[in-house]
């Protein structure tokens, strides 16, 4: 499979770039050390990447970066085709570093030839050291009339680069994302605030206590860890993101019609702050989408839920709350569809929600051996398990016919979970309340007998 013509990329040995291996070297590159942490150029360069293969480079501008990457309304275009601009230098910056280090055996070199977007591909032969590529013979297919020797545009960013680390004046944007920082990227957190640090540090290590989210007790240390991010540093954007989404769960499981408000007046003050401090990324988005769907508003809900996917592909912990909107608001196939992308661009150290939010679309869409395999992946994985996904898989087994295997299931939910209603639950959550009513009908032809208030 050959690349888009519309594509420039430059030849060092001969070879044709087949998109198969563009991709993977596009992996192994927002995968390394060097771009851990920053989300949003690991989002910037796969979109321009991307929309190359796909053969649309010519058509790569500042505006449709802001709205197919960034997201946001057409007033806010001109402030965020701002922003793009000033991340095409930090990518060009970031790739310079790359094949300086984690990158310098590369054979596929990616670079972002200033005056444009469209990037130029090139490929080198092995054991060519980045310097001496201007300095072979090369054969060029013009995929577009720009062409700027690497070495030399990496010579330029790399300098630029480390003039960039020696200034003491350093600032550190407040939409920095906090999975995966690099070394370089905390110590430049802390030259700036170490309170700034100590908010990153918390907020990242609230994320990963929010789900299974039917755990009161859970959810309530999981707030308390993002105040303190918040009260750490409150211009930081991801305490106010986490707040409001641990906040807007706790509204969705708390039976108690007065405690719910607050907490639900308080999630949404959070993730307006969010939103106000960063609004390109991914989590803010995210975090004001699980707000809106909390409060019923599913059209909003979903313009939130499509932009956080936008901007933030790859970011597991956005794909968790945002397959949940796309699953209660029935956008089975979609739901599916953005999983199973992730998962083919992902390599995941254990499972998350999103995967069990497929599963969920799949036993719905009547693909029930695709449900049960979705959540005994997950588990197998150490990701979250709790009554939703035992109740899921307790009917999947139940549809296939497997009743053993639904009973066993069904008595650990009674057995370990002796309160849950998750049938009255997700005739609540979703938008068609029929759908939590076939996921109850299919727990009680496993037998599942809910327990009777007395």
């Amino acid at each position: 499979m050959e690349l888009s013509k519309s594509t420039s990329t430059i030849i060092s040995d001969g070879r044709t770039p087949d998109a198969k291996d563009v991709r993977a070297a596009l992996r192994r590159l927002v995968r390394s050390s060097t771009f851990a942490g920053s989300q949003r150029l690991q989002d910037f360069l796969v979109y321009v990447v991307e929309e190359s293969l796909n053969g649309r480079a010519d058509d790569i501008r500042a505006k449709t970066i802001a709205m197919d990457v960034y997201g946001g309304t057409v007033s806010e275009m001109a402030r965020r085709e701002n922003v793009v601009r000033v991340d095409a230098g930090r990518l060009r910056r970031k790739l310079a570093e790359y094949y300086a280090e984690d990158g310098c055996d590369e054979g596929t070199v990616f670079d972002l030839p200033k005056g444009g977007y469209a990037p130029e591909i090139s490929i080198r032969s092995p054991g060519t050291d980045q310097p001496e590529i201007p300095e072979r013979e090369t054969k060029t297919y013009t995929w577009s009339h720009r062409f700027i020797g690497i070495a030399g545009v990496f010579l330029i960013i790399f300098v630029s680069a480390a003039i960039a680390l020696i200034s003491t004046n350093r600032r550190v944007p407040v939409s920095l994302p906090v999975d995966n920082l690099s070394q370089a990227e905390r110590s430049a957190i802390f030259d700036a605030s170490p309170m700034r640090l100590q908010a990153v540090n918390l907020a990242n290590s609230g994320r990963d206590l929010i789900f299974p989210a039917l755990e009161p007790a859970r959810l309530k240390g999981a707030l308390t860890i993002f105040q303190g991010a918040i009260e750490n540093d409150d211009s930081y954007f991801g305490g106010h993101a986490g707040a409001a989404q641990v906040a807007a769960t706790l509204a969705l499981v708390t039976p108690n019609a007065d405690p719910t408000g607050d907490m639900l007046r308080y999630a949404d003050t959070r993730a307006s702050r969010a939103i106000e401090l960063a609004p390109e990324t991914g989590w803010s988005q995210s975090a004001k989408a699980w707000v809106e769907f909390t409060k019923g508003n599913w059209p909003e809900a979903l313009e939130f839920a499509y932009r956080a996917q936008r901007l933030a592909p790859n970011d597991v912990h956005v794909l968790e709350f945002v397959s949940l909107i796309l699953l209660y608001s029935g956008e089975f196939e979609k739901v599916v569809a953005i999983s199973e992308d992730a998962l083919s661009k992902i390599d995941l150290d254990r499972g998350y929600v999103f995967q069990n939010a497929m599963g969920s679309a799949k036993f719905h869409l009547k693909d029930f051996e695709g449900a049960v395999s979705a959540f005994e992946q997950v588990t197998e994985k150490g990701g979250p398990v709790g009554p939703v996904s035992v109740a899921y898989l307790m009917a999947a087994h139940q549809m296939l016919g497997n009743e053993s295997k639904a009973q066993a299931l069904s008595d650990k939910l009674s057995r370990e979970w002796p309160d849950s209603r998750v049938d009255i639950l997700f005739q609540r959550l979703f938008a068609n309340p029929e759908y939590g009513v076939e996921l109850g009908d299919a727990m009680k032809q496993a037998n599942w007998k809910p327990k009777v208030n007395e």
